[in-house]
């Protein structure tokens, strides 16, 4: 079984050093800073969401890993998204830091990655509430939505399954985590609403998406679609709130906005 969390010190001693993180993953890095952590971040990728002008090195890169240049900003602690190598994960530990590696995607592995990261940091008080965020459920009917993002669309087994749920949603699709997108494949799942997610550098709130509206409406086999027919066609961009972390309760009150348009 692959190796989550290797510790190399007590909890006891946990809780009294001084975290220095590097983080290779942007909605981890997310969280950290909604914990508290802004300081204690040492290094990160170059895309994660850091005030302009913090002063952690850019240098983390899961892809293309350099040890030598993760060891000049004096790590202790090193957060590994779910996809790292895991050659990588264990050169790390070998090297004598302490090294969290994400749960693969699931549609709880988020709420559970808050819970870790606020045990790993000495912050468990203030991920509990964002834990308790993700775990409520709307005692309305679910309505049935479509996310698309980068060409693919998140089925019920995504890291997206816990914010939608939260605001009264559920995928459309019957099954997987994020499946290659179809005009077909939407046409079948009869979507109350459809949310176009757009890459951006600043997060944006749900809108209506004009632009789409007019795509969809011109291919012959979603232009009759309900949702099509009364404008349940959505955006949003991405900063970080969408990345799995607790960026996703920012987009809970949009989403349950839309849930409520969509009536009973």
């Amino acid at each position: 079984m692959r190796l989550l969390f290797v510790w190399f010190l007590s909890l006891s001693a946990l809780e009294s050093a001084e975290n220095r993180i590097a983080s290779f993953s942007p909605g981890a890095t997310q969280t950290l800073l909604d914990l508290g952590c802004s300081a204690e971040i040492v290094a990160a990728t170059r895309w994660c969401p850091l005030p302009k002008n913090h002063p952690a090195s850019r240098a983390c890169d899961v892809f293309q890993p350099d040890l030598e240049n993760l060891l000049l900003t004096k790590p202790s602690l090193v957060i590994l998204p779910r996809m790292a190598n895991p050659l990588w994960a264990d050169k790390c530990a070998k090297a004598g830091l302490r090294t969290l590696v994400l749960h693969p995607e699931s549609a709880t592995s988020c709420s559970q990655d808050i819970l870790r990261l606020g045990e790993a940091t000495g912050r468990t008080e203030v991920a509990q509430k964002y834990f308790t965020l993700l775990k409520r459920r709307p005692t309305a009917p679910s309505k049935k939505i479509i996310i698309v993002w980068d060409g693919t669309m998140a089925g019920p087994e995504s890291y997206l399954a816990e914010p939608l749920a939260v605001a009264g949603f559920i995928s459309a699709l019957p099954q997987g985590s994020w499946v290659k997108f179809d005009w077909e494949l939407l046409a079948a799942a009869k979507p109350d609403a459809v949310l176009w997610i757009q890459n951006g550098g600043a997060n944006s709130p749900i809108s209506a998406n004009p632009e789409k509206m007019e795509e969809m409406s011109k291919v012959p086999s979603i232009k009759d679609l309900p949702c099509l027919k009364s404008r349940r066609i959505y955006q949003s961009t991405n900063g970080s709130n969408w990345l799995p972390g607790s960026g996703l309760t920012k987009v809970l009150p949009d989403l349950s906005q839309v849930q409520k348009t969509l009536g009973p």
